[in-house]
């Protein structure tokens, strides 16, 4: 964890500068995953919600959901973060401000904030605790009964559509069958309705990418905005995990599955992504998102949110 803890140190302003944007060649998975997590509970339909926002970072999503009426908390192991989020919070209106706090604070099951919370927000951390169960554990005991857990993660079932360093090793360890039986329990039907829109979507997509592109590396930038560069690397990725993966632990740990939203759609063989101009790919694979609710959507998506409820 001390690694990992330096990384975000390290890269605190990178996070709250860029993740959000859609730069170069990269996909704004963070602004999704927030517009996703706004959708889910604003779809609740219920105003007064006190939520915790669990590796809250600098504080992005904390300020989408305050300044969406609801009360929360963020929490952070990273002092830079929390630091960052402090001084962004104190910019807001006097209202905001009164709806939000930080904690600085290591995540892990002793985690005890003298309350109990109707939703725990998890973006991004899973795959960076030692496993998938402590999560749940900890979302167990911070959540009021039938509260809300909504976690993302890297998608495992991903690597058998990638093509990659991942693929191989999936194929050494002897784990690439299981995978794709898995990812054929999610190919189905996709409704008349849904269809139209990924095909409305597909067309506004179409019309709007220019029929001639030139992308040298000054325009590049200037087309997609000054990209800061992180300071340091992770010396491992984050732990990947599957969806039924996510299901069983959630039911061992008092859980049950609501939904899942696929997250950084690829239309395409991902490895086109850099052969194409910046930009282009993910343009193109954005048409996938309104098709995100489906089941289909965790064949093509490198990430995926879950929605879990606490049972009583």
């Amino acid at each position: 964890m001390v690694g990992i803890r330096k990384y975000f140190e390290d890269n605190a302003r990178w996070w709250v500068l860029n993740a959000y944007k859609a730069a170069g060649y990269d996909y704004p998975t963070a602004f999704h995953r927030a517009r996703i997590v706004l959708k889910f509970i604003s779809g609740l339909n219920k105003k007064k919600l006190n939520i915790i926002d669990l590796g809250c970072g600098g504080g992005n999503l904390t300020f989408q959901l305050a300044r969406a009426g609801y009360a929360i908390l963020g929490v952070d192991q990273s002092q830079k973060m929390i630091d960052l989020a402090e001084s962004r919070r104190r910019e807001l209106p006097e209202k905001i401000q009164g709806r939000v706090q930080f904690s600085l604070g290591t995540i892990d099951e002793k985690m005890n904030f003298g309350k109990k919370f109707d939703i725990v927000v998890a973006m991004g951390l899973i795959g960076y605790l030692p496993n998938d169960k402590i999560l749940f554990k900890i979302a167990n005991n911070l959540l009021k009964p039938n509260g809300y857990l909504l976690v993302s993660c890297r998608n495992r079932l991903f690597n058998m559509v990638s093509i990659s360093k991942n693929t191989e090793k999936e194929i050494k360890n002897n784990e690439a069958l299981k995978l794709i039986k898995e990812l054929k329990s999610l190919y189905t039907s996709v409704s008349e309705e849904d269809a139209n829109k990924f095909v409305k979507s597909f067309k506004k997509i179409a019309v709007n990418l220019p029929e001639k592109m030139s992308f040298g590396k000054k325009s590049a930038l200037s087309a997609f905005g000054k990209h800061v560069s992180r300071v340091s690397a992770l010396n491992s990725e984050p732990r990947q995990s599957t969806p039924e993966q996510l299901k069983r632990i959630a039911l061992k740990y008092g859980f049950k599955h609501k939904i899942y939203y696929g997250v950084h759609p690829h239309l395409m063989d991902p490895n086109l992504n850099k052969i194409l101009p910046p930009g282009v790919f993910n343009k193109i694979s954005g048409c996938l998102e309104v098709l995100e609710h489906l089941p289909i959507s965790l064949v093509w998506s490198s990430v995926f949110i879950g929605a879990f409820q606490k049972l009583k």
